[in-house]
């Protein structure tokens, strides 16, 4: 079955779709509520645009939960699977490695940012800015000819 629910966010722009899908289980509103509750925290982290997650029943596989998630973000959208004895548990797992995903690329950004801050330059200018330094400290300018 099939289930498409929407969170109600503070503005329209932000409003995310979760599109919940069960195999094996009958849709109830605890897990759909459950699931809305996870998705808000992590669309603190990062924008969110959309999520499909697939609440799994299999009763001839032990643990017999499982869950799979994908978040679709600006860039490279995000993947879960988890596996537990309970459906909170396989949730909660898929809900940390898709947090630990998003901080990671988070944390990424922020050293880039920090690092092409520092060197305050436009990439590409750095050979050319260090060629024109070393010149200088010869008493050449970049170009090659005599300072005057």
């Amino acid at each position: 079955m099939l289930m498409n629910m929407k969170l109600n966010n503070v503005s329209d722009e932000n409003e995310l779709k979760i599109n919940l899908s069960y195999r094996g289980l009958n849709p109830r509103k605890i897990w759909r509520r459950l699931v809305e509750g996870q998705m808000r925290k992590l669309q603190g982290i990062a924008a969110i645009l959309s999520a499909r997650i697939t609440l799994e029943r299999q009763r001839e596989v032990t643990p017999g939960f499982r869950v799979f998630a994908t978040l679709e973000v600006p860039g490279p959208d995000f993947h879960a699977e988890a596996r537990d004895y309970t459906l909170q548990a396989a949730l909660l797992k898929v809900i940390d490695n898709l947090r630990r995903q998003m901080q990671s690329r988070k944390n990424r950004q922020l050293v880039r940012r920090k690092n092409s801050s520092k060197v305050g330059l436009l990439h590409g200018r750095t050979r050319f800015v260090l060629n024109a330094v070393r010149a200088a400290a010869r008493g050449f300018s970049p170009q090659g000819s005599s300072s005057v």
